[in-house]
């Protein structure tokens, strides 16, 4: 840990900035037809989501740092060359605006800042606007480190995808369709027909995987964790590997028997093909996010 008087680096330093829902064209138009209540909170957002921003750069400013604004909607290689170089990255937003950055940065930091408590989840976003300032202060002056948390590495027929913070949602394109796949796990392999498969590193337990029923893991863990939802078994049948958790260094394999497979990581942005025989490798990133964040959000409790 750096001496209390010892400045930390803040620049380069990138700002990834959720676009509002009062923002995007195919929404502005239907705002007028929205109940009052409805286009009251998405407006109220916007002015928020505003009010955070320009609290952001006051406080940059003090330490100056002049930092680069990215839109999360247009986070292409070139906003990701960008994203790797930062020392310090910021978004501004919920928390799939800190999972969009989160697969480009690399040697940097990453701060979430929630944008409009009122309406945004924002599990991951340490700071807010009302203590943005003094966050950014202990980060400064070395007094607030980072947590090294686990990535998810995928690989679909040897060409690796980058990496996901949360989870990735292996499933058949269409919601209502049975997912067809096989999964193994050192020589034990099994035959699923399922609504779909969770891999969740401890960062993702919390999530989507907690409500499938899967169990928080401490935010520190290396292990990842799958489950299937609502996986289909014969009468009297039983799973072996419906649910589990891999160690340090493990891997699980999960062969398409779909011919419209898709994997999902972390949400709906990040889309791939995953046809019939597609083969995919999921383990443990070996470069882990330096997330500034609270531990206890992930209490297993």
């Amino acid at each position: 840990m750096p001496d209390s008087h010892d400045q930390v680096p803040l620049s380069p330093c990138v700002l990834v900035l959720k676009t509002p829902v009062a923002s995007r064209e195919r929404i502005t138009g239907r705002l007028a037809q929205a109940t009052p209540r409805l286009a009251a909170q998405v407006e109220e957002a916007a002015r928020e989501q505003e009010r955070t921003l320009l609290a952001v750069e006051e406080a940059l400013a003090k330490h100056g740092v002049e930092p680069l604004r990215v839109s999360a909607d247009a986070l292409d290689r070139k906003a990701g060359r960008a994203l790797s170089a930062a020392r310090l990255v910021i978004t501004i937003g919920g928390d799939g605006t800190l999972l969009a950055a989160s697969q480009w940065v690399k040697g940097g930091t990453l701060l979430g800042v929630n944008s409009a408590p009122g309406s945004s989840i924002g599990h991951l976003a340490l700071a807010r606007r009302s203590d943005f300032a003094q966050i950014l202060g202990r980060i400064a002056h070395g007094t607030l480190d980072p947590i090294p948390v686990t990535r998810l590495a995928v690989e679909i027929d040897g060409r690796t995808l980058r990496p996901a913070l949360n989870d990735v949602l292996l499933t058949h394109a269409r919601p209502a369709a049975t997912s067809r796949y096989r999964l193994s796990v050192k020589e034990r392999s099994e035959e699923h027909r399922s609504s779909g498969l969770w891999v969740s590193t401890a960062t993702g337990s919390t999530a989507g995987i907690r409500s499938a029923g899967g169990r928080a893991m401490p935010l520190r863990s290396h292990r990842l964790q799958f489950r299937a939802r609502e996986l289909y078994r014969e009468a009297g049948g039983s799973a072996l590997l419906a649910s589990g958790f891999l160690p340090a260094g493990g891997e699980l394999a999960v062969e398409s028997a779909m011919e419209h497979g898709w994997l999902f990581l972390d949400g709906a942005r990040r889309a791939t093909r995953f046809p019939f025989g597609a083969r995919a490798i999921f383990r443990a990133a070996p470069e882990p996010l330096l997330l500034f964040a609270d531990p206890a959000r992930w209490s297993p409790g």
